[in-house]
């Protein structure tokens, strides 16, 4: 079976990495981190093929960094609209009525909505991050 993943890489986000260094992201649950993962996989796709189609569509360029990983350096408004163009259409992440729920929680929202939040929040909309995607 092959996997997917999609994350968001900060290297040159010094301000965030103290964040992290100085327990920011850790409660009594542990590390949290909503950019090391993006929730569920894109709809009959796997994250380097959304990838490469959003890209497509928007002038950013998609560099294969080894067989089976992809990166693209973006702004964090470029992250959100890769959210959107990945997440707006799907139902089962917009509309309440359509929403996958285990025991009352709707399991696949909430990762987004943190996402979507730290994104808007906490990366410098001045840095550019990648946004990698691979399978494996």
């Amino acid at each position: 079976m092959v996997e997917t993943r999609c994350w968001v890489a900060f290297k040159n986000d010094l301000a965030l990495q103290k964040k992290i260094n100085d327990g920011w992201f850790t409660d009594e649950r542990g590390f949290y981190l909503p950019i090391s993962h993006f929730p569920g996989t894109p709809t009959n796709s796997y994250w380097p093929d959304a990838l490469r189609k959003w890209a497509g569509g928007c002038g950013v360029t998609v560099a294969e960094v080894d067989d089976e990983t992809y990166s693209a350096q973006v702004t964090s408004s470029q992250i959100l609209d890769f959210i959107e163009f990945v997440y707006g259409s799907d139902s089962s992440y917009n509309d309440p009525a359509m929403m996958l729920t285990w025991k009352g929680r709707a399991y696949l929202v909430h990762p987004l909505i943190d996402l979507r939040a730290f994104v808007a929040k906490e990366l410098d909309p001045k840095l550019l991050y990648e946004l990698m995607t691979d399978t494996f």
